[in-house]
């Protein structure tokens, strides 16, 4: 899928930006180094690469400036919803977490699997009390994900059944 989706983004024109985007289940803070190494990694399967915003842009200052998704070193980073949300891409790999599950037949979303705080987190609603909304905020996420790729989509699934069901729905 990473090479596909580079192939995409730097050697056809036509397919213009394209980028790999993840569900957020893997460790980042973006306010801090990580313990081992010298960026906050996903990984699924056998690629690793760094969460997005952590490698520096090449050369001109004003490429700071470009949303992420336009910056040319972000081809070799995994961005997030808070990256890519409403941004479109060409086309998109998407790697879909651990929080992301296939049982019994349904797609079942685990907050205990996601790192994404914002969505896992308690809610304090106006009435004062606290309510659990990851079931409908998760959902949304990967709903973000998987819509930014306009001309196609790459996915692949860390959960190996939804990875094995997907593969079978597309034979």
């Amino acid at each position: 899928m990473y090479e596909a989706i580079r192939e995409k983004a730097l050697g056809d024109q036509k397919a213009g930006l394209s980028r790999i985007l993840a569900t957020f289940d893997w460790k980042y803070n973006s306010k801090r180094k990580p313990d081992h190494g010298d960026y906050w990694m996903v990984t699924a399967g056998d690629l690793t690469l760094p969460w997005n915003l952590q490698l520096k842009p090449k050369g001109d200052r004003t490429l700071k400036k470009l949303a992420w998704a336009e910056q040319e070193q972000t081809i070799d980073e995994v961005g997030s919803t808070y990256t890519i949300q409403g941004f479109d891409l060409n086309y998109c790999g998407v790697i879909i977490g651990p929080s992301v599950k296939y049982r019994n037949g349904h797609v079942i979303f685990d907050p205990d699997a996601s790192e994404n705080t914002n969505a896992i987190r308690n809610r304090t609603l106006q009435d004062g009390q606290k309510r659990k909304v990851a079931s409908q905020l998760l959902p949304n996420e990967l709903n973000v994900l998987l819509t930014r790729g306009v001309n196609g989509l790459y996915i692949y699934a860390v959960d190996d059944e939804l990875r094995n069901v997907l593969l079978r729905s597309v034979n």
